[in-house]
């Protein structure tokens, strides 16, 4: 019995004494920080003719990466965290930080998912990760690495006049419109209350067969020298009735008329990653359905604020809105 009783001892010694750990303290008890990420590649790799961006870490307790088209505004990270199994490993809780906010994340297999977005407002040339253990045997320890992000160039456009619908630019609405715009409102918000693990397992298609766009991500329309508000979805050319695809596994969480949005159909991806399809003329989904990558889900139109048929698709991250072509094509999960 002391035989055994001195090897878990050992091995428990070994747990707090490793200096390689990712989760350790000084001679003080003060905290260690990782401000570089050394002994990590970061290179491309191109596939189907989609580029990707990986960071790799390896620590005394577990691999972690950091996948994404790039390191830049308006992106999404792919975190994958994979525990090297020790005995102690099944006790660890593990959280999350992006810039001191929780990043939620699914455990399968003992493996951790999870999904970091990169706002197209990020205004900084870094922004600091810290990956937080604690279990039975060891205080809240933590380690920070810092991620550089790169500016992206959004597009911008001049225009000398905007053709619109004249209920989309009245100053003054009737109250029965106030209060229809103020309906939709309410319904989004107790939409994206929606919580749930991951539902996908595989990688993000596109929403329509014929792939041409016609505005790109966070472009800001300049009319009479004032910048209006930044785009925040990717535009898809396509004729009234063209299908419309799920671009990933999920649960529609809305699916109905609305005031700017027109015919909306929003979709829960788990991680609160959520893809919205905007101006159809024909809804084919309802609240609570489980739908397939690739299944209709409904038909291109020119409902609510637009200027003519095409599908507006737009991801939602955790409240950020996220360029949806930095997920599309990219192998997360091979």
């Amino acid at each position: 019995m002391q035989k055994y009783f001195r090897i878990f001892y050992v091995i428990f010694l070994a747990q707090f004494l490793n200096t390689g750990t990712i989760f350790s303290q000084d001679q003080h008890g003060v905290q260690t920080k990782e401000t570089k990420l050394a002994n990590t590649t970061h290179h491309n790799f191109k596939k189907e003719n989609q580029e990707s961006e990986i960071i790799k870490k390896k620590e005394a307790l577990f691999f972690f990466s950091i996948q994404a088209r790039k390191f830049a505004q308006g992106e999404l990270l792919f975190f994958k965290l994979i525990p090297k199994k020790t005995i102690l490993s099944k006790l660890d809780r593990i959280k999350i930080f992006w810039e001191k906010k929780e990043i939620p994340y699914t455990k399968k297999d003992s493996i951790f998912y999870a999904w970091i977005p990169i706002s197209p407002e990020f205004n900084k040339k870094s922004g600091i990760l810290e990956i937080n253990n604690k279990n039975l045997f060891r205080k809240n320890d933590y380690k920070e690495y810092e991620i550089s992000i790169r500016k992206t160039s959004f597009s911008v456009t001049k225009v000398s006049s905007l053709t619109m619908d004249k209920k989309y630019t009245s100053q003054e609405l009737p109250r029965e419109t106030l209060d229809f715009i103020s309906d939709c409102s309410q319904a989004k918000a107790e939409a994206f209350q929606s919580k749930t693990d991951l539902q996908i397992i595989s990688d993000f298609i596109y929403p329509v067969q014929d792939v041409h766009f016609t505005s790109p991500f966070y472009k800001r329309r300049v009319y009479n020298k004032v910048k209006g508000k930044p785009h925040g979805g990717v535009d898809f050319k396509g004729k009234v009735g063209t299908p419309i695809y799920a671009i990933n596994d999920g649960t529609v969480i809305l699916s109905r008329p609305m005031y700017y949005e027109g015919n909306l159909t929003v979709i829960d991806h788990g991680l609160e990653v959520y893809s919205l399809y905007m101006h159809q003329s024909e809804l084919n989904v309802k609240v609570g359905d489980k739908v397939k990558k690739g299944s209709q889900i409904g038909k291109v139109g020119s409902t609510g604020m637009s200027t003519g048929p095409h599908l507006h698709l737009g991801l939602r991250v955790q409240g950020t809105m996220i360029n949806p072509l930095s997920v599309i094509g990219q192998k997360f999960f091979e």
